[in-house]
């Protein structure tokens, strides 16, 4: 028999969101439950739940007017760090070759995949990887595959992505909207499936309930049963990012008023990881963000490797910052579920709500500033989206020793008006949790006239950093997959020769821009060596004809 769990909603985010909060704000569970199997839910489920030929746009909420993306940002610093000089490679000479050894290379979902349909785009590709199995989401389905490239879910390899919430009610179980996100808990050996959740009225608005839901497995069998969870906002929560940590599930929305699509600020919140992994009733903590006139996308802090941080160590949330002055803006996040007044979301030392630490950077977002649509493609392709308004995900972080780490990356333009409208920025921030945290590495990566951007980045346990992205450009390199890296040993700031997962042979028609949203690159638990990278590419030109690849990497001085 399943638990069902129903609670009052708290009208608590409508104050969140409308900046007249200046504390935490608590709420309980929409609903709750425990699902049945997975691997039952997929044999049952219809024909129909594998595919739609309605196409949708999925929105990634981008925020264009910069007046609404920051406010009094040097008011709120509090510590400014010294500005870090960019490298600014042009050339691999320092590292002419790639030393990664290539292992598992296998076709994720998307029109290469036996028997599946697009139902949209971009397809948010989101990946995690366990021990023995990796699960891949895209917008609208999710497969769970063996490290062979098998995929285990009958009877088709994919299911739905909504299957995970069948028979809980509610938009959770009748809606299937996507922004997905799933990672691998392996502090507990779970697994964790986000995905919002929302009606739509006839012009294809978002309309309430505006819903986050989650799903976390009651063992480390993917296809086993899960607790289930959904938790209502009063505005659009989109663009949801999760990160694992050892006293929460950190999330970040980026919130926007409907039907008008005003954005409205970010959400920072934190769910009771402690109950979710035992079925109980999860609190969760947001913070107000009236600190921000309107605020582009907070990265929450995700631990990978064995050595966790100190005992009490709040998660680390940065973004890019658009205002003056320039940098990446850290706020830490503390969260007492036993006390929720006494969580601070702030610089960690000791300021008041939303005080930050910044570190200054010299940036032009992508696009010659506008951090928008200006990526070419061969063959008279449309324009693509860069999302260079925002970091990517994941904000890795590392503990190695006594070295603790956040690595991220993001797209720029290292030309402006010149030929290259995105190349990828990569940073290493050292000491996170010091009161003078600094930027150990900060460089871009444009060894030629290719565009590169929508990439993921990560760190294995010796230090070795590996990031994937796209990259294409206006006459000979059709949208690809490509990833380059460095071993820990090699000059600060440098990058290895780049190399090619899958080729592009087609380009993206029609499909409204869109591209990526997010791709994925994980480090596998099993060795803490080897990274698993997932994003899009295409091999025929066409609109919603997009392909994704899954492919993994080790450094040979990782073991």
């Amino acid at each position: 028999m399943r638990l069902l769990i129903r609670t009052p909603v708290l009208a608590v985010f409508a104050a969140l969101l409308a900046h007249s909060q200046s504390g935490p704000i608590v709420s309980h569970p929409a609903h709750q439950d425990v699902s049945r199997d997975l691997f039952s839910i997929a044999l049952e489920a219809k024909e129909e739940d594998h595919g739609n030929s309605q196409k949708q746009i999925h929105r990634h909420g981008k925020v264009k007017d910069d007046r609404l993306r920051e406010r009094n940002a040097s008011r709120m610093a509090t510590y400014t760090a010294p500005l870090s000089p960019t490298t600014v490679q042009t050339s691999t000479a320092d590292s002419p070759y790639f030393s990664a050894t290539p292992g598992a290379n296998f076709e994720g979902l998307g029109t290469g995949f036996a028997g599946y349909t697009i139902t949209g785009a971009p397809p948010d590709t989101t990946m995690a990887v366990g021990p023995t199995r990796i699960i891949q989401w895209v917008n609208s389905h999710y497969a769970v595959f063996d490290k062979a490239g098998n995929a285990l879910l009958p009877p088709h390899g994919f299911i739905a992505g909504n299957s995970l919430w069948s028979g809980f009610g509610g938009v959770c179980q009748t809606t299937n909207r996507g922004d997905p996100v799933v990672q691998y808990d392996h502090l507990a050996d779970r697994w964790v499936f986000s995905q919002f959740a929302f009606n739509v009225n006839g012009a294809g608005d978002p309309i309430a309930p505006f819903t986050q839901c989650f799903a976390v497995s009651t063992t480390n069998n993917p296809l086993g049963t899960y607790n289930r969870y959904s938790y209502v906002f009063a505005n659009f929560n989109d663009y949801g990012k999760l990160g694992v940590w050892p006293d929460a599930y950190y999330m970040s929305y980026n919130m926007f008023s409907e039907p008008s699509g005003t954005n409205t600020g970010v959400a920072p919140c934190a769910y009771d990881r402690a109950a979710m992994l035992t079925g109980a009733a999860a609190t969760s903590v947001c913070m107000a963000t009236n600190f921000y006139g309107g605020g582009g996308s907070l990265l929450p802090s995700d631990w990978d490797g064995t050595t966790p941080p100190a005992a009490g160590a709040p998660n680390i949330f940065v973004r890019q910052g658009t205002g003056a002055p320039a940098g990446l803006r850290m706020l830490k996040f503390h969260v007492d579920f036993v006390t929720p007044a006494n969580s601070t979301f702030n610089d960690g030392l000791g300021g008041a709500l939303g005080t930050l630490i910044n570190l200054p950077v010299t940036l032009t977002r992508a696009c010659n500033g506008t951090g928008g649509t200006c990526i070419p493609q061969p063959g008279g392709g449309e324009l693509l989206d860069t999302l260079g308004d925002r970091l990517m995900y994941r904000l890795q972080y590392r503990k190695r020793g006594t070295t603790e780490s956040l690595v991220v990356t993001q797209s720029e333009d290292p030309d402006g008006a010149g030929a290259v409208g995105a190349a990828l920025r990569w940073y290493e921030i050292r000491d996170p949790f010091g009161a003078t945290p600094s930027l150990f590495q900060n460089a871009t990566f444009v060894p030629d006239s290719v565009n590169r951007w929508m990439g993921s980045v990560a760190m294995d346990k010796v230090g070795n950093m590996l990031i994937g992205y796209s990259a294409s450009d206006a006459t000979a390199v059709f949208p690809s997959i490509r990833i380059t890296g460095r071993q820990r040993s090699e000059i600060r700031n440098q990058l290895q020769v780049e190399s090619t997962i899958v080729a592009g042979t087609g380009a993206q028609l029609s499909t409204f821009n869109r591209w990526g949203d997010y791709s994925t690159m994980q480090v596998d638990p099993s060795d803490d060596c080897t990274f698993w990278y997932t994003t899009e590419y295409y091999a025929a030109s066409a609109a919603f004809n997009w392909r994704t690849r899954i492919a993994s990497f080790k450094f040979p001085n990782c073991q």
